[in-house]
């Protein structure tokens, strides 16, 4: 049987990783992990660079129902954007691909949730 003194020292230890965002949370254990870092070029850091996180390539990063408003805002933002005449080709292509990106994670966000769409 578990003890609430064990889940207390479980927390303890989980919430020292844990840093939330509006996006995600990410789950800071292991800095070789973080996808930022990588692409930054350095593998260790106090604590992630979560202004840059790309929490929907990120292995330590996970999405709730929480963080579902602020990926619907984007990619109902990419939506206009593409429908936008005076967006360059280019940008358009990746803004599909960002908005691709938005609703994958919303997808994987209501499926983890429950929620159809």
């Amino acid at each position: 049987m578990v003890t609430d003194r064990q889940i207390e020292l479980l927390l303890k230890k989980k919430a020292s990783v844990l840093h939330l965002s509006a996006a995600n949370y990410c789950w800071f254990e292991d800095p070789a992990k973080a996808l930022r870092l990588k692409l930054a070029g350095t593998r260790s850091a106090a604590a992630p660079l979560t202004e840059l996180c790309d929490s929907s390539r990120c292995p330590q990063a996970t999405h709730h129902i929480v963080h579902r408003s602020v990926w619907q805002t984007t990619a109902d933002n990419d939506v206009v954007l593409l429908a936008g005449p005076r967006v360059p080709p280019a940008e358009k292509d990746r803004l599909r691909a960002e908005h691709e990106r938005s609703v994958r994670v919303l997808e994987e966000t209501d499926t983890a949730a429950g929620k159809a769409r």
